[in-house]
């Protein structure tokens, strides 16, 4: 199975899209309208809850392989076990199932504010967050497996890059890349070799670093568009590369040939909590780690009678205890806490540094206060015990 998937403004344009389509037809929906117009109004309902977020629409198209044709239900299902998965269980959606590609297909809609509380669901790591929960689905439900886009050896450009080229005829520049990525390593070239041959080629190259000098990823640019290794595919990533490029003389690249980034992709919130900078493939699968781990325990606390309306500074409060009392350290409970809602949602809508500081200074507040709460608990039952 496939996903594809796309953050937008107007609930309307897209609705009008799918709705329109020949052969569309509506087949699972938790709302009451049915005509595009009403659903465009029920969704701005929850989208007016949190006007400073400017993109409140999800779209999303799931496709399986053409020798596969589902249900309605079946697709129902799946739609639904996505959206969760997505953290959409909480919100607006509306599906439809499209009959105009040999790909069985259905398209979801769905509103990124949430009704109950006008939280925002988050779109961090949310594309291979997507392709990860795409292979459990598969298996889950009997589907034909595909490979994730960062076990392919070479990605394809996307839908828009050949619209694109079809519409102004300009070169695709993943392919560009690509192609002289591939000629500039036929002979086994040192690592200074291989930047000074793109660089001929206008192409720039960035290596991402960490703090102990060890290269741990490399991008590249083409007149303004930039490419992540694994965005190109598995053999262009510095994992592979590295085997490519001859020993001897790599170690000699001097910084002036390097174009490095402003900033190593780590976890910035967590990285307030531990020394150590973590490298991008890894930074991603830690925080999906982390925000599994605060998913199960947020979703512990809510099913609490006595807090589940409370605030979500009460929510992340009582994720804090619960990790504590499984017997995670307080440290690893700050790190959890960086994948709050509340943290989240200022990461999308405050400036950088100010959300860093902001952050900072709300995860130490809560996780102290939660450690003394803890503290004195464990006291107190240790003078129970004692008592006894």
């Amino acid at each position: 199975m496939i996903a594809k998937q796309v953050q937008g403004s107007d609930f309307k344009k897209v609705l009008d899209y799918v709705h329109h389509k020949a052969g569309a037809k509506q087949i699972g929906s938790n709302m009451v309208g049915k005509e595009t117009h009403e659903l465009t109004d029920e969704f701005r309902i929850s989208s007016n809850l949190r006007t400073r977020v400017t993109k409140c629409v999800y779209h999303a198209s799931l496709s399986v392989s053409p020798l596969e044709k589902l249900t309605d239900q079946k697709w129902v299902e799946i739609a639904r076990a996505y959206l969760t998965g997505m953290e959409f269980d909480e919100n607006q959606y509306v599906i439809y199932r499209h009959t105009d590609t040999e790909h069985d297909h259905i398209h979801l809609i769905a509103n990124r504010i949430r009704i109950i509380d006008d939280s925002v669901v988050s779109d961090s790591w949310n594309y291979r967050r997507s392709e990860v929960l795409v292979r459990q689905l598969e298996q889950q439900f009997g589907l034909f497996q595909t490979k994730s886009s960062w076990e392919k050896s070479k990605r394809s450009p996307s839908t828009g890059e050949m619209r694109r080229h079809k519409r102004t005829g300009e070169a695709n520049k993943r392919i560009q890349i690509q192609n002289t990525i591939e000629q500039s390593l036929k002979d086994n070239p040192t690592l200074e070799e291989f930047i000074s041959r793109l660089k001929e080629k206008k192409i720039s190259v960035r290596l991402r670093k960490s703090k102990e000098e060890k290269i741990e990823g490399i991008s590249y640019g083409l007149e303004g568009v930039a490419f992540q290794g694994r965005q190109l595919g598995k053999d262009y990533t510095w994992t592979s590369l590295e085997t490519l490029l001859a020993r001897e003389k790599s170690h000699q690249t001097s910084q002036d040939d390097l174009v490095l980034p402003s900033e190593v992709n780590i976890i910035p919130e967590a990285n307030n909590f531990n020394n150590q900078g973590t490298e991008s493939k890894d930074g991603e699968e830690e925080k999906i780690r982390l925000r599994e781990k605060y998913v199960s325990f947020a979703a512990q606390v809510r099913q609490s009678v006595e807090i589940k309306h409370q605030t979500n500074r009460i929510i992340d409060m009582g994720v804090v205890l619960l990790s504590l009392k499984a017997g995670e350290n307080l440290e690893e409970s700050k790190r959890i806490l960086t994948q709050s809602d509340t943290v989240k949602q200022w990461h999308q809508e405050i400036p950088h540094d100010s959300y860093l500081k902001q952050a900072t200074d709300y995860i130490r507040e809560i996780a102290d206060k939660a450690s003394e709460i803890s503290q004195r608990n464990h006291a107190r039952n240790q003078a129970f015990e004692w008592e006894d």
